[in-house]
């Protein structure tokens, strides 16, 4: 039968393949995160570079979605250019991503950080007013349940940040977002909902894996 098989994984541990990324064979390391800025993912990938000291050599591009992430990721062939693709933990598709690409390595490393400060947010002028059930909320399909409590329509979007450009430029009324989103975007926060410890895990392909290893 013509079915596919994982890509094994490496027999070192992760410290040691984290030691790799200062060899000089890897001369660059470009990660392919989930944007626009302010999401949670291309910050915890900006946390691991300066957490591992490779931030001098580190490139982020931010993509789409998780799965144009990869797209990129696989069209590195660069020779001593490591390619990185992000996922989160808690990314709603995580399990089609992973088994529908089992030539890949998703979980090669893994990263825990808080999330950004994750809000429901609405624009400036609307801060003053009582909340309306019937204002739409802009959200990533993961962070949905948060607001099933308030029966508003929800209208999802690619990210956190997709999520507050929305509601600045008045497509919708409130969103789901980040601190540092709102922020850029100008928004008001009516709701915090916290900032609870996330895994990040940072992925690569074939090339990178043969990269990596040298």
């Amino acid at each position: 039968m013509n079915l596919p098989k994982f890509n094994s994984a490496s027999t070192l541990s992760e410290a040691e393949l984290l030691s790799r990324l200062h060899c000089p064979q890897i001369r660059k390391v470009i990660h392919f995160a989930l944007g626009p800025i302010g999401t949670n993912i291309a910050q915890a990938c900006n946390s691991w570079n300066h957490a591992n000291g490779i931030q001098e050599k580190a490139e982020v591009i931010l993509c789409s979605t998780p799965e144009a992430s990869l797209a990129q990721a696989r069209l590195v062939s660069e020779e001593g250019v490591l390619p990185l693709f992000w996922t989160c933990a808690v990314y709603f598709a995580l399990n089609q991503l992973f088994f529908s690409n089992p030539d890949v390595l998703p979980f090669l490393f893994s990263h825990n950080m808080p999330l950004d400060n994750m809000q429901l947010c609405v624009r400036g002028e609307l801060a003053g007013q009582d909340w309306n059930s019937g204002w739409q909320i802009a959200s990533h399909p993961s962070p949905t349940p948060l607001v099933a409590s308030l029966g508003n329509p929800v209208v999802k979007t690619t990210s956190n940040s997709q999520a507050a450009i929305m509601c600045s430029t008045g497509e919708v009324e409130a969103c789901i977002t980040t601190a540092q989103a709102a922020q850029i975007h100008g928004l008001v926060t009516v709701h915090e909902f916290g900032s609870p410890v996330m895994v990040f895990f940072a992925g690569t392909t074939q090339h990178g894996m043969r990269t990596l290893l040298g």
